[in-house]
């Protein structure tokens, strides 16, 4: 299990996304931050999963989903990615070996799941 979890998913609305998560988890709170950027607890198997949905996040087109818990039902971000396509039928992107910053691990290796593929991607 990862310590957390980010996807970013291509050109989808954000109420999309908070309505595929209210799907999959209980919907605690929803608090928008700023014109960009959205914060939700989630609850799932009784543990609290805070997550930010921040528009914008890598150029004008990505926007990031961030579970800040271990307790996602994902063991990982390709696992979250793949869940993400299959509700929201758009582009997700997340890092290939998910983030560990002891490791020197290329930061522009990326997985990328669409309608044409799904694997490795250099994202620069």
């Amino acid at each position: 299990m990862q310590a957390d979890i980010e996807i970013y998913v291509l050109s989808c609305p954000t109420e999309t996304i908070v309505e595929w998560l209210a799907k999959a988890f209980t919907l605690q709170s929803k608090e928008l931050i700023s014109s960009t950027s959205l914060k939700l607890e989630l609850h799932h198997n009784d543990k609290m999963i805070p997550v930010t949905i921040l528009e914008q996040a890598a150029g004008k087109r990505f926007t990031s989903i961030w579970f800040d818990s271990s307790d996602t039902p994902w063991n990982d971000d390709i696992e979250c990615a793949k869940s993400a396509f299959e509700a929201l039928n758009t582009e997700v992107r997340c890092n290939l070996q998910g983030w560990q910053e002891a490791e020197q691990e290329d930061p522009d290796q990326w997985w990328r799941i669409n309608a044409n593929s799904e694997g490795p991607y250099i994202w620069r």
